[in-house]
């Protein structure tokens, strides 16, 4: 009978042990959904198991239905519970949060659903723990967070990632070991401190011709339309002082904001900058939020950058304190932006910038020095360049609404040369306005060619000038009234070269030499000049009306000037300015010369230095006569043609002493695009070009260098493909001569042959 009641017994706890087990699920999952609806949100369990003083619950969705853009997925959840199933902790382990769409729209939907919460109804005994959660945030740029950790004991929350990846704003953050640790204070959430181990931001600056190298088409080359904003000042004041505010609402005074071991990388192109690591501090005072930009702790004569922005109205203050520092010890890498040898160079500068309170102007003072710079870009020379060393001191305001920049006071040291600047420049959406003035006082000419680092003029090495140099110009320019532009300078110019390297003295030039030029098929090939070898011609056994068609076509300032004409320079300034973008140069027959004999074919700044240095060389050691003859014989008239020699047979069957002033015209004519030809399919120049001819014709009788019956003469010509005697055009002597063109037509008729 005993035994009976025992098994009877041992059922019946069997039977009641089932019953609450099998109710224990669902009385959690009530419990679960009861704390969730307090919320507005829902929640679903996969699965309950019991523990000892706890629960653990696997597989756990949570949803807000006023905020669909955030879906909770929890892979366990470990809640210890009182003794009535009261919540005394909560600690979630893994799972991902993902969140849909933008921003704003996670703003707008957290924001309705804050509204229907209960005041008051945050508990303050209960603790919560998360670790090893994910972050998915598909939104206009995905947005990652791994092995993210939060806690809440009482009134204190802890916010940490061990890696999260976002962007913001096209900046690429990735931060290590950050850490946000909030509290409350007089009922608002507010941030105590922040923490990184490392942070790392990637920019690229938005230019896809560095990448291409293609060339900005005319449309975007200096539009007015385009830089002129007049929002963009008070836009960024504003984003500022929202900034400021949101900070200083979260970061009471005493609280503390740092970042450690930020490193920064701007991308442009294919080209990379680092910098980096350094701390970021932030700091809040009673008026004004602090931003500092510090050193790592062991660097020396570091570079401080601060950012001062008021809590109200007010101007922003920046600036940049310290140095000389190494680039390598800013963390700038050998090889970024093309510098090298990084360990070598310094820099130092004591400036500051003021962004005004309404944000249209930004004043700009102070110093700075680079020294030791070395570098190695294309279209700065061909090999690197080492040792640039150069200091700038000015003031300076910009209105950000990009209508006006103003230098008060500028000043540039290169070496032991010093440059001076001041001036405005003005612009609105229809024209604008230049107005500059400065020069180089009075320097030696040899310390202007030392100032230059290695490798910038490396024809030049051994050079030695004697002398001196200055230089005062001035630019006052408006486009509205072009013809009233001033182009005004001064120098003293007293500099002569009085020693060469052999490898570019024009002595050489007077017996043969070896140069290097392209062949029919754009190749490099090697070839004898000079006096004495295949092709060559004396200056007297060249037609004289070649001399005049290069005056005419290339040069007329040429037996005035000394290398450099002065009266082109300003046309090609008033040029270039109307039609903001670079479509005239002022090259001379001694400049083309100079790269003729001397340098190769790429633009760099290289070649242009050394263009005037061997000019001015040219000039100097040659009489014109030598030059042209030179120039006749190097200069290119297509594609594998070198000389008036080769040219005159093979476009007229013709010696070049044999040329007529029409076929010498064509030839001068062709010379700035050599590869273009305006024969027709018959053998005759188009009557196009013809008409060209026939006025630079009349301008050469205006100049005198040719008489009235050579004139008449040339008048009836007609220019023919390899004939070396050009039949007469009857009447073409008494055509109406019409304006004369500043440059050759464009017509459709032009045919190459």
């Amino acid at each position: 009978m005993r035994r009976r009641s025992l098994w009877v017994g041992l059922a019946l706890l069997g039977a009641s042990s089932l019953s609450a087990a099998l109710a224990f699920g669902p009385l959690v999952r009530a419990k679960a959904a009861e704390q969730a609806a307090r919320r507005s949100a829902t929640v679903d369990i996969g699965s309950v198991r019991p523990g000892l003083g706890r629960v653990w619950l696997r597989d756990v969705e949570v949803r807000i239905p006023d905020v669909p853009a955030v879906e909770v997925r929890l892979e366990a959840v470990e809640v210890r519970v009182t003794a009535s199933l009261g919540v005394r902790e909560a600690r979630a382990h893994g799972g991902v949060v993902r969140v849909h769409g933008s921003a704003d729209e996670l703003r707008e939907q957290v924001a309705r659903w804050r509204e229907k919460q209960p005041v008051g109804g945050r508990g303050g005994s209960t603790g919560y723990f998360v670790d090893g959660l994910s972050l998915e945030w598909q939104g206009v740029q995905p947005q990652h967070a791994w092995g993210v950790s939060y806690s809440r004991s009482g009134e204190t929350e802890e916010l940490a990632a061990d890696l999260a990846r976002v962007t913001l704003a096209g900046v690429e953050l990735e931060v290590h070991g950050g850490r946000v640790l909030l509290g409350r204070r007089e009922g608002r959430r507010v941030i105590e401190r922040v923490s990184t181990e490392s942070v790392s931001a990637v920019t690229a600056l938005d230019d896809r011709r560095a990448a291409t190298s293609e060339p900005a088409p005319p449309s975007e080359r200096w539009d007015s339309a385009k830089l002129i904003d007049a929002e963009r000042g008070p836009r960024l004041r504003r984003a500022l002082s929202r900034a400021a505010t949101v900070v200083a609402d979260v970061l009471p005074e005493g609280s503390e904001l740092d970042l450690g071991g930020l490193r920064a990388r701007v991308l442009r192109g294919t080209e990379t900058l680092n910098v980096g690591p350094a701390r970021l501090r932030l700091q809040r005072s009673p008026t004004q939020l602090e931003v500092s930009l510090l050193p790592a702790p062991d660097a020396e004569h570091a570079l401080k950058v601060a950012l001062a922005v008021p809590l109200g109205e007010g101007s922003v203050t920046a600036s940049v304190e310290g140095g000389p520092v190494s680039l390598a010890a800013l963390g700038i890498r050998e090889g970024d932006f093309g510098l090298i040898e990084v360990a070598k160079a310094s820099v130092e500068a004591r400036a500051k910038a003021t962004l005004s309170a309404d944000g249209k102007e930004l004043g700009l003072s102070g110093t700075g020095k680079l020294s030791g710079l070395s570098a190695q870009k294309k279209w700065l020379a061909p090999q690197p360049v080492r040792g640039l060393g150069v200091a700038l001191r000015g003031r300076a305001a910009v209105w950000l609404d990009g209508t006006k920049l103003r230098i008060d006071d500028g000043e540039l040291e290169l070496g032991k040369v010093r440059a001076e600047l001041e001036g405005e420049l003005e612009q609105s959406k229809d024209h604008k306005k230049i107005w500059l003035q400065g020069g180089i006082p009075l320097a030696s000419c040899q310390s202007m060619l030392d100032a230059t680092p290695e490798g910038l003029l490396p024809l030049l090495a051994g050079t030695r000038l004697s002398g001196t140099f200055a230089l005062t110009g001035k630019l006052d320019v408006d486009t509205r009234a072009l013809d009233k532009m001033v182009t005004k300078w001064s120098s003293a110019n007293e500099c002569r070269i009085t020693g060469a390297p052999a490898e570019i003295a024009p002595s050489r030039f007077a017996r043969s030499w070896t140069r290097e030029v392209l062949d029919v098929d754009g190749r490099p090939v090697q070839t004898q000049s000079g006096p004495g070898t295949l092709g060559w011609v004396p200056k007297a056994s060249i037609s004289k009306h070649m001399d005049t068609a290069v005056l005419i076509c290339e040069d007329g300032a040429f037996f005035r000037h000394r290398g450099f004409d002065e009266e082109a320079i300003r046309n090609s300034i008033r040029e270039n300015v109307k039609a903001g973008r670079f479509v005239r140069g002022a090259s001379t027959i001694s400049m083309q010369l100079a790269k003729n004999l001397y340098l190769s074919r790429e633009k760099t700044l290289s070649r242009k230095l050394q263009e005037a240095v061997l000019t001015h060389l040219l000039e100097q050691e040659l009489s014109k006569d030598q030059i042209l003859e030179l120039y006749l014989n190097v200069i290119e008239f297509g594609p594998g043609i070198y000389g008036i020699g080769p040219a005159a047979g093979h476009y007229f069957n013709s010696s070049a002493g044999q040329l007529s002033l029409g076929q010498s015209l064509y030839l001068a004519s062709i010379l700035p695009n050599p590869k273009r030809q305006y024969f027709g399919p018959d053998g005759a120049v188009s009557p196009g070009w013809s008409n060209y001819l026939r006025k630079l014709m009349r301008i050469a009788a205006k100049i005198h260098r040719v008489s009235e019956s050579e004139l008449e003469e040339a008048l009836g010509e007609q220019v023919w493909f390899k004939r070396s005697s050009s039949p007469r055009i009857e009447g073409a002597a008494v055509e109406p001569e019409g304006p004369v063109p500043a440059g050759p037509p464009s017509e459709s008729e032009h045919q190459e042959y």
